[in-house]
């Protein structure tokens, strides 16, 4: 966008981050509309900025839609077409959600969400009269990632990021020329946070940093500006999709995020503007292990990448199960699988047949398939995390047509051939994931925690004592990263859990 002749406006502009946008907004040729409730600091800011530019003073409750659009008519019958909105406004009340007043729940969503939706229909319309324009919404890495104690925060920010992406995608749609920038940061030092505790791993932001990033994706029409780039727009969603809720919520409290708003403070009546969070909180023992655990992250999605390819791009080439294993089905063994590559396997997959609760009754033995550059983790997690020792089988009983319960065998370690039943999970006939088809379907989560409850497992019949497998867990991938295995008798009988 050119900023050079713009008229923008810019929320929340007496102090923080709206005066410092405001600031470089008019360093770069725009005339700017202060927008704030607090009357005596926006008139200090309007006289300080005004050496730099053209800006005037609006005092308004963002929160009030009438005033919104009072406002709008004012500011162009004032100051001429509006070409670039910023909506930086936004409060925030640490606090444990029976400790939030409803009254400041209501405050919190109304100023940081709901005045959104007010000013962009106050000012959007001329806007898209004109086809020219550029919305800013301030949101947050808490927009991405939530924290305890910061419920309604939160809540208004990943509200503002769904917001933005639904707008953006209307404006494309209409094909219109109005682009938006979403801005997602970490703890900016504007006060606002005042007292809190840096997150391990993080560190207080520079206001003037994040200011010159949010102008030059301005200037950029980037979509979005994430402070900093790489932890917040790729890592954590990365780490989000990929390791089971019980996980994140663990991680989340070693490193801190927990308790990092115990002690805050906010912003001092008379506050500049700067901040010290949390600089006596730097810890570099955990930065270490947040870069490790990143480096981990990053290879868990190269991997995963690598994976998906190996699985093959497409779904069912329409082969049947003879053409992919070279024999019939019904004379195919476990070898004969063996012996293909991860798409084949893939592809023989979608080719077999669903089967019916009846065909699997009783203890199979099972084995993962040692396709795939995934194959090595696969077979280490079932050996070593899984169960209570090495993963041998799985046992199966019917309770219909449709469903029935499951459980899987373990031999004992100490080589005295002790097999331990346990992992139990429902079983049931339901589509599958991976494409049109019925599936013999197993899911963990009713009966177990930690990354067990996570997995699912899907089945399909080769012969009547030869199944193939995909099982896929959050912590790998999910459904698009899943590990082949296969489940083979003939069965011994069900023993059961005793329950």
């Amino acid at each position: 966008m050119q900023l050079d002749g713009a008229l923008a406006v810019v929320t929340g502009g007496a102090m923080g981050m709206g005066k410092i946008v405001s600031r470089r907004l008019l360093e770069a040729g725009c005339a700017v509309a202060l927008v704030d409730i607090n009357e005596k600091a926006l008139s200090s800011t309007a006289d300080e900025l005004s050496s730099i530019g053209t800006c005037r003073p609006y005092v308004c409750d963002i929160a009030d839609r009438h005033a919104v659009y009072s406002l709008a008519k004012t500011i162009h019958a004032q100051m001429g077409a509006v070409t670039l909105l910023v909506n930086n406004a936004g409060i925030v009340k640490p606090a444990p959600l029976n400790q939030l007043a409803d009254e400041t729940i209501e405050k919190i969503l109304q100023v940081n969400l709901t005045a959104q939706f007010w000013t962009c229909k106050a000012f959007l319309p001329a806007m898209i009269a004109r086809n020219k324009g550029h919305v800013v919404n301030m949101a947050s890495a808490g927009g991405i990632l939530a924290l305890p104690n910061l419920s309604a925060y939160c809540a208004s920010k990943f509200g503002v990021v769904g917001f933005t992406d639904a707008l953006r995608q209307e404006m494309k749609k209409e094909k219109v020329n109005i682009n938006f920038t979403l801005v997602c940061p970490n703890t900016v030092g504007t006060g606002m946070f005042e007292g809190s505790k840096m997150v391990a791993g993080t560190r207080l932001l520079d206001p003037e940093d994040v200011a010159a990033k949010i102008i030059a994706g301005i200037r950029k029409n980037k979509a979005m500006v994430a402070v900093p780039s790489l932890p917040v727009k790729i890592l954590t969603p990365l780490t989000k999709a990929l390791l089971p809720i019980s996980l994140m919520d663990r991680l989340n409290q070693i490193l801190g995020m927990w308790g990092a708003n115990d002690t805050w403070t906010g912003r001092k009546p008379e506050s500049s503007g700067s901040s010290s969070v949390g600089k006596q909180n730097q810890r570099p023992l955990l930065r270490c292990a947040m870069g490790v655990i990143a480096a981990l992250v990053i290879l868990s999605a190269a991997v995963t990448g690598i994976n998906i390819l190996q699985n093959g791009i497409g779904g069912w080439d329409g082969r049947s199960m003879q053409q992919i294993l070279g024999v019939a089905p019904h004379r195919a063994t476990v070898a004969d699988i063996e012996k293909l590559s991860k798409s084949e396997v893939m592809q023989l997959y979608h080719a077999a047949a669903v089967p019916a609760m009846s065909d699997l009754l009783g203890e199979f033995r099972a084995k993962n398939l040692s396709v795939g550059i995934m194959a090595p983790a696969a077979e280490f997690y079932t050996h070593h995390f899984f169960g209570p020792g090495r993963w041998m089988g799985k046992g199966f009983t019917a309770q219909d047509a449709w469903s029935g319960f499951g459980y899987n065998l373990f031999r004992k370690p100490g080589g005295d051939g002790t097999v331990i039943r346990t992992c139990k999970m429902k079983t049931s006939i339901n589509a599958s994931v991976f494409d049109e088809k019925e599936s013999f379907q197993l899911d963990y989560s009713p009966f177990n925690n930690g990354l067990v409850r996570g997995m699912r497992d899907e089945i399909r019949k080769i012969n009547p004592t030869l199944f193939i497998g995909m099982g896929y867990m959050p912590i790998g991938g999910g459904s698009v990263n899943p590990g082949p295995f296969v489940v083979f008798g003939p069965p011994a009988p069900w023993v059961g859990l005793g329950e």
